[in-house]
Parts: C-alpha cells; structure tokens; sequence
C-alpha cells in the first residue's frame, strides 16, 4: 500500500470528541448529560484528563507518531524521535496535532486536510526540529533534557 490510512482515535477519546461536538453545535441534551462544558475533558490537553482518556489519548499519539513518520519522513532528523513521552514539547503538541488530522479525516470537504498540510503538521515539525536542536534524539539516541539543571536551579533560587 502507498499510503497508510490515519490511525482512528480509542472509543474513550471518541467519546470525548462528540460531547465536545455536541457542546459546540449547542445540543443542550447531550451536553447535560456529561455535565457542564467547562468540565468536559478534552483530549489534546492530556494532563487534564482523566486516567482512562489520557491513557487512551497516549496509546493513540504512540500510533500518529508511527503513522507520521511512515508517511511524512523521508529521512531520519525528520522522524518524530522514538522518545517523544520524554520531550514536553513535543508529548503537550501531539495530541493537538492527531485531534486536528482526524477532524480533517472526518470532514466533509478536503479544506481541513489541506490546512493540516500546509500550516498545522509544517509547523509542528519547524517547532520540533528547532527545540530538539542538535540532541541525539534526531539520530535515535535520547539525550536526556539539556536545561534540566538550569531549570532545577531556578525552581531552588524562587521564592515561594
């Protein structure tokens, strides 16, 4: 096969996407139903969603990033480094970027898919490739995070 098809998203971030559609399109209904708007979890911010969808959003980005680097890298400092979960950059940008591919995939017209193309996935990439910088990471190694001391520094010199 030339082309791979996009991985699907888990039914527990599916699930999380339509209440979010329902929001957005005002189906007082079905919103009621998950509570309020400003609760509903959604899946490109992880870190504030529960064990299940955030655990299911993770396994889904492991299948992007896979998918990604089948269809979009054609050589090695291109891939998204196999260490990603260890990057925050990278691990806080993956599940906005899936969420905004399968929003295209779903569409009715080719215009979300485009957008992806030309400003969402280009952009992630220029954003990765300039924070990874040099690090190993682009050849298959981790390096682990280079600011890691100074960061540690500044949190013991805060006053709190």
């Amino acid at each position: 096969m030339i082309v791979l098809p996009f991985p699907p998203p888990p039914l527990a971030v599916l699930r999380a996407l339509e209440l979010l559609q329902n929001a957005r399109r005002g189906d007082r209904g079905r919103v009621a139903q998950a509570g309020a708007v400003a609760d509903l979890e959604r899946p490109w911010e992880p870190a504030a969603c529960s064990g299940e969808l955030s655990t299911a959003v993770w396994i889904w980005c492991d299948d992007v990033v896979a998918w990604i680097n089948h269809e979009y890298a054609w050589r090695p400092a291109q891939m998204v480094p196999a260490c990603w979960r260890l990057h925050a950059h990278i691990a806080r940008e993956l599940p906005v970027l899936a969420v905004l591919r399968w929003e295209s995939e779903t569409a009715a017209s080719p215009q979300l898919t485009e957008e992806w193309n030309r400003y969402a996935f280009p952009t992630f990439c220029d954003r990765m490739a300039q924070r990874l910088g040099e690090s190993t990471c682009r050849t298959g190694r981790h390096q682990d995070w280079p600011a890691g001391s100074r960061y540690t520094a500044f949190l013991d010199a805060s006053p709190r």
